[in-house]
C-alpha cells in the first residue's frame, strides 16, 4: 500500500510540474490561451477604444456603438496584419471608458491577431480613484478590494463576459506616486505573484520611471515580467540610463510617433549602447474616441500629425536601420522581448 500510495504521489507531482510548465509559456488572448512562442511581432499598447472618466455622462446624446469601434478597429488590424504583427495587447483600463472585451473577441476572430486584454486602474488624476477613496473612508479595505477584482478579472472574466485579462496595467502620477496609487499597486503586484501575469505600467509624466521601479523591488515584485511604459515622455537619456541601472525591467516606448521625435533618437542610441533587450515599442494609438466628435487643436497638431499604429514599420524601423540598428536587433524589440516579459525572463 506505501508503494502504491508512493507513486501515486509521484505522478501526481510529476503531472502538477508538467501542468505548472505549460502554463508558464501560455499567454491569454481574449479568445484564449496561446503558447508565447506563438506571440510574433507584439505591439504592447494600442487601444481599440478609449474615453476619460465620465464620457458615459453624454451616452444620451452620443450613445455608444460597438458596431463602429469594431469597423475602425477591425481597419487598423488589418493593416498591422499586412506588416507581420501578430499579436496585439489593448491595455484599457478597469474605471475608464473604451474597454470592450466582446469587440476585442470579435475583431481578434475575424482579423486571425492574437489580443490581450487588461485588468487595472488608472492613474489617481484621471481615474476612478474618488470611487475607492470613498469605501476606504467608511471603513473598506480597498488593497483587498483591488486585489479581489484583479483576481476575477484574470481568473473569471472581464464583468459577465468571460473574456480574462492577460495582462496587469497600473498607473501612477508623476513625479511620484500617491498614496492611493501605492494601494493600487500594493493589489497588482499580490495579483501578478499568485497568477505569473506580467505588468504594464503608464507613467503620467517623464520623470517616475524610477520611482516606479523602486516601489515594485520593494515589493518583491519579479522586475523581468515588468514593463514600464509611455518613456517618449521623455527625451532624456540619462533618464532611460538612470533606469536601466535596475535590474531586468522593461523600458516601454509605447509612444512612438505620439509627441516629440527625439524620443526615437534616445531608443537608438540605447540599442547601440547594447540595451536591445530592455526595450519594447508600441504607439499608444487610440483608434475611437468614445464621446462627442473633436478635432485636434492646433497647438496639438505636431505631436500628434504622425501618430498611427503603421509609424513604427513605415518610418522608424527605417530611421533605425539607416542609423546602423541591424533586422536582427528590430526583431529582439519586437518579437523576443514582449514574449520574454510574458515568460519572465
Amino acid at each position: 500500500m506505501k508503494r502504491i500510495i508512493g507513486a501515486f504521489i509521484a505522478i501526481s507531482l510529476a503531472a502538477l510540474l508538467m501542468i505548472g510548465s505549460a502554463i508558464a509559456g501560455q499567454v491569454m488572448t481574449v479568445l484564449g490561451p496561446i503558447s508565447s512562442d506563438d506571440m510574433g511581432v507584439t505591439f504592447m499598447h494600442e487601444h481599440a477604444a478609449f474615453a476619460y472618466l465620465s464620457w458615459f455622462a453624454e451616452e444620451s446624446v452620443v450613445p455608444y456603438s460597438r458596431k463602429k469601434v469594431e469597423e475602425n478597429w477591425m481597419k487598423i488590424l488589418n493593416e498591422l496584419k499586412e506588416l507581420g504583427v501578430k499579436t496585439v495587447v489593448d491595455p484599457g483600463m478597469s474605471d475608464v471608458g473604451g474597454r470592450d472585451p466582446i469587440a476585442l473577441k470579435n475583431c481578434a476572430k475575424k482579423s486571425g491577431i492574437n489580443t490581450i486584454a487588461a485588468t487595472g486602474l488608472y492613474w489617481e488624476g484621471e481615474g476612478g480613484a474618488r470611487y475607492f477613496k470613498w469605501n476606504q473612508g467608511v471603513g473598506r479595505n480597498i488593497e483587498q478590494d483591488i486585489y479581489e477584482l484583479f483576481m476575477k478579472e484574470i481568473k473569471v472574466g472581464i464583468g459577465k463576459t468571460g473574456v480574462k485579462a492577460g495582462i496587469i496595467k497600473l498607473a501612477s502620477s508623476d513625479p511620484n506616486l500617491t498614496d492611493y496609487e501605492k494601494i493600487v499597486f500594493k493589489a497588482g503586484v499580490r495579483a501578478a505573484k499568485e497568477t505569473g501575469l506580467p505588468i504594464t505600467t503608464h507613467c503620467q509624466g517623464p520623470k517616475v520611471g524610477p520611482e516606479q521601479m523602486d516601489y515594485f523591488l520593494s515589493l518583491g515584485a519579479n522586475p523581468k515580467k515588468i514593463q514600464i511604459g509611455h518613456q517618449n515622455n521623455s527625451t532624456d537619456l540619462n533618464y532611460f540610463l538612470d533606469q536601466l541601472k535596475r535590474p531586468d525591467f522593461y523600458l516601454g516606448f509605447d509612444r512612438t510617433s505620439l509627441g516629440d521625435v527625439k524620443a526615437e533618437d534616445c531608443i537608438i542610441e540605447l540599442i547601440k549602447q547594447g540595451h536591445t533587450k530592455r526595450i519594447i515599442l508600441s504607439h499608444d494609438y487610440v483608434t475611437t474616441w468614445l464621446g462627442r466628435p473633436f478635432t485636434w487643436p492646433d497647438a496639438w497638431k505636431a505631436a500628434v500629425g504622425n501618430w498611427y499604429p503603421t509609424y513604427i514599420h513605415k518610418k522608424f524601423i527605417p530611421k533605425a536601420k539607416a542609423a546602423g540598428v541591424t533586422d536582427e536587433q528590430i526583431k529582439t524589440i519586437l518579437v523576443d522581448n514582449p514574449r520574454r516579459l510574458f515568460d519572465g525572463e
